[in-house]
């Protein structure tokens, strides 16, 4: 079984959104009231605005998402940006399928879009409590470069911010 990777369709939405949560809630990240996890038009928010939100299936099932798009909220205000930035958004994959290299290779392409698209540096923002995914994203270069907490559902989460730059051979 191999994953297949395409761009995001907006008969995806369903299927994307059970993903993103269930990833979320097995990291103990889930909110229910939290705005972050809350998208409008997919296709407006990340690709007509210069990023990328892809999809993972395995055998036709929706398994995996990762997006980028130009910085903005939490990364954006912790991280020095310009226009060859880009931010890694919605990098989940569920429960089910972890483990299985599935995130490493949306990463992947991911990187290899947003490099393309001729961005040279990327940044994101994860929650404190997600240590897998802190974990990951150094293995892949990044490295933290701030923390901030924000107060949603009557808790406090805390928020780090992770920076790579991309060697492109432009």
């Amino acid at each position: 079984m191999s994953l297949r990777i395409r761009r995001y369709e907006p008969d995806d939405r369903e299927a994307a959104d059970a993903v993103i949560e269930a990833a979320l809630r097995h990291a103990n990240a889930y909110f229910e009231d939290a705005p972050a996890l809350v998208d409008g038009d997919r296709l407006a928010e990340y690709v007509e605005e210069g990023g990328e939100f892809l999809v993972g299936l395995l055998d036709g099932e929706l398994v995996a998402t990762a997006a980028f798009r130009p910085p903005k909220g939490v990364a954006a205000d912790l991280a020095t940006v310009d226009d060859d930035t880009a931010e890694v958004k919605r990098m989940h994959v569920h429960p089910d399928h972890h483990r299985q290299g599935f995130g490493q290779a949306m990463y992947d392409e991911l990187e290899a879009r947003a490099s393309d698209a001729g961005y040279d540096r990327l940044i994101l923002s994860t929650s404190a409590r997600q240590e897998p995914a802190h974990a990951f994203y150094r293995q892949n270069g990044y490295e933290q470069t701030g923390q901030t907490t924000v107060d949603i559902d009557d808790a406090t989460l805390g928020i780090l911010v992770f920076r790579k730059n991309l060697a492109r051979g432009r």
